[in-house]
């Protein structure tokens, strides 16, 4: 019996120090204008779309430090470290074509 009565003590307290009023950070939103437009965008080395789509529609990310890439075909890749704030950033970039 008092085994119980103190597990209920005991959720009651966890219960009331938890934080009911807690805000969400707001995500970081990355849009990316490529030139060629069909480059294709990694973040953290995954996939995250064409530069066509998110130039158009910026998908969240997590605020804080990524690593971009943008690749496209008979140009370099170009690599970059990126700190994210919360809310929108526009990055434009426009990939050297490889030589012939």
């Amino acid at each position: 019996m008092r085994t119980t009565a103190l597990l209920l003590v005991f959720a009651a307290c966890a219960a009331s120090c938890t934080r009911t009023n807690v805000v969400a950070p707001e995500p970081a939103r990355l849009k990316v204008i490529a030139t060629p437009a069909n480059a294709s965008v990694y973040v953290d080395g995954h996939y995250f779309g064409r530069a066509t789509v998110l130039s158009e529609e910026p998908k969240a990310l997590a605020p804080g430090p990524h690593l971009l890439t943008v690749q496209a075909d008979d140009h370099f890749p170009h690599d970059m470290e990126l700190e994210l704030p919360p809310g929108l950033t526009t990055l434009t970039i426009n990939l050297r074509p490889v030589p012939p």
